[in-house]
């Protein structure tokens, strides 16, 4: 395990350490399931599982081609399935600390990854709940010059429905470059990434609402929209 080297110029995938302590575990468990040596072997199995997190994680903070949290996200996924499924009784801990790990990653990949994609409106709410913060009602923010409803509606006029559609595109080509094939995570990152897309568009609706009410000022696209981008993106590659 301490001697795997990865290539720098190809996807990290899932390590050949990770896929050896499955085949490992799966020839054991067919020899000694129920052997009077047991014992030995749980310490064994506890030993090297300790070893592979470890250098999975030692792999992952070298790794220059994938991120962080992809090899992370991927290999502790792989060891979740393989631990959930091969039921070893003593690695249940480990088996709920590598569904930890791989839900933890995928939550930062997506949030990394995804950013900000409405950037601008992001800072726009930014200040204007700075603003309110220091004590400016809701509903008298629009009175405030750079908080008013004609810099709203510049704002949101540069994101029309178009635009935010061939930056999530983007977006998937670029996931897609970072996620192996074999661990078919491709489908769960993009739907985090709708979920994550979706909070923060209904951020701002309920900013809109309070802040501007009567105002009749919304967004260039809906829910229902971003649900179709997403899909369509999906259904496209």
């Amino acid at each position: 395990m301490e001697e795997v080297k990865i290539s720098k110029k190809s996807k990290v995938g899932i390590l050949p350490f990770v896929t050896g302590i499955e085949q490992f575990a799966e020839l054991a468990e067919t020899i000694f399931r129920n052997a009077e040596r047991r014992g030995d072997l749980d310490k064994a199995y506890v030993k090297l599982i300790r070893a592979v997190y470890f250098n999975v994680e030692k792999v992952a903070n070298e790794s220059q081609k994938t991120p962080r949290d992809v090899v992370m996200m991927e290999n502790f996924h792989h060891i979740f399935s393989t631990l959930s499924r091969l039921k070893i009784s003593c690695l249940e801990t480990e088996r709920k600390e590598a569904k930890y790990k791989y839900t933890d990653h995928l939550q930062s990949y997506v949030i990394y990854s995804l950013g900000q994609p409405l950037e601008k409106l992001n800072h726009f709410f930014e200040g204007v709940e700075a603003r309110v913060a220091q004590g400016v009602r809701e509903e008298e923010v629009s009175y405030q010059l750079a908080f008013n409803k004609q810099e709203l509606r510049k704002v949101i006029k540069e994101y029309p429905g178009k635009e935010v559609k061939k930056g999530l595109d983007n977006l998937y080509k670029k996931v897609d470059k970072h996620l192996c094939e074999e661990e078919n995570l491709l489908q769960v990152v993009w739907h985090s990434m709708q979920d994550e897309f979706i909070r923060q568009y209904k951020h701002f609706v309920g900013l809109i609402g309070r802040c501007y009410p009567g105002s009749g000022i919304t967004m260039d696209f809906t829910i229902q929209d971003i649900l179709e981008y997403f899909s369509s993106i999906a259904q496209s590659h």
